[in-house]
């Protein structure tokens, strides 16, 4: 499995296991669809929603690291959140997951949830010597949006890994 898709799956699990959007919120990863129990063919999206879309890597400024930019998006339908209360409940839990992870990352404890979890379920879906992880930087984000009748928002978390060989 590559890297960026392992990736996808682990901030899905750790937003699953650690973030309380409210009922009903659907959670995608973009390359695994299947491991999204309520994901169907028809239609693919459900709202609320929240999409984690992860880029392929791409060479960090030392030339010899790694980095994949993850955007995880959240999606409410306007119509069902005129106030954007619920879209903004749901920035505010995942921005926590996001600031946990890295703060875990930046006291260099690996053994912290969710981190730990994080950690063990990109190392689960990629081979041995694919993945040893650098850290965490917050990239730009997306900031919040209405378009054809959904309201978006987004974080993004950029990864920086190195591989066996570099």
């Amino acid at each position: 499995m590559n890297v960026p898709k392992a990736i996808e799956l682990a901030f899905a699990e750790a937003i699953r296991e650690n973030a309380e959007m409210g009922e009903g919120v659907v959670i995608r990863a973009w390359q695994s669809l299947e491991a999204d129990g309520s994901w169907a063919e028809n239609p693919d999206r459900y709202f609320p929603c929240v999409d984690i879309r992860c880029g392929p890597p791409k060479t960090d400024e030392n030339q010899s690291t790694l980095q994949v930019a993850c955007a995880i998006l959240m999606a409410t339908k306007t119509d069902k959140d005129k106030s954007h209360a619920f879209i903004s409940n749901m920035y505010d839990t995942i921005q926590k997951v996001c600031d946990d992870l890295f703060g875990a990352f930046r006291q260099a404890s690996e053994t912290t949830e969710p981190l730990q979890t994080w950690l063990a379920t990109v190392q689960d879906n990629v081979a041995s010597g694919a993945f040893y992880f650098g850290g965490f930087t917050f990239g730009d984000g997306l900031a919040p949006s209405d378009d054809g009748g959904i309201n978006l928002i987004g974080i993004e978390m950029n990864i920086h890994y190195s591989k066996t060989g570099f």
